[in-house]
C-alpha cells in the first residue's frame, strides 16, 4: 500500500550483458490505486510480464525511471 503510488517489481542490472531480470507469467494484478509496473533500480533494468492480466490500474507510462533522462532512451 502506497499513498504517493505503487511499483510491482525493482530490478537492477548493471550492464548490457547481464543476464538478470524479472519475468512475470500468467499472473493477475488487481487493486484500487495507481501503480507502475516497474521502475527502475539500474541503468539496463528488465522486467517482462507475459499472458498477464491488468486492471485499469496502471499509471500513465507504465514505468518510473526515477526521472533520469539516460533511462528514457534504454
Amino acid at each position: 500500500m502506497s499513498n504517493r503510488f505503487g511499483a510491482i517489481a525493482a530490478q537492477d542490472r548493471r550492464t548490457p550483458d547481464d543476464k538478470s531480470g524479472f519475468a512475470f507469467v500468467g499472473c493477475k494484478v488487481t487493486g484500487t490505486g495507481l501503480l507502475y509496473v516497474g521502475r527502475a533500480m539500474g541503468q539496463y533494468s528488465r522486467i517482462v510480464y507475459s499472458n498477464t492480466y491488468f486492471d485499469d490500474i496502471v499509471a500513465r507510462g507504465g514505468w518510473d525511471d526515477w526521472d533520469h533522462t539516460s533511462n528514457k532512451s534504454k
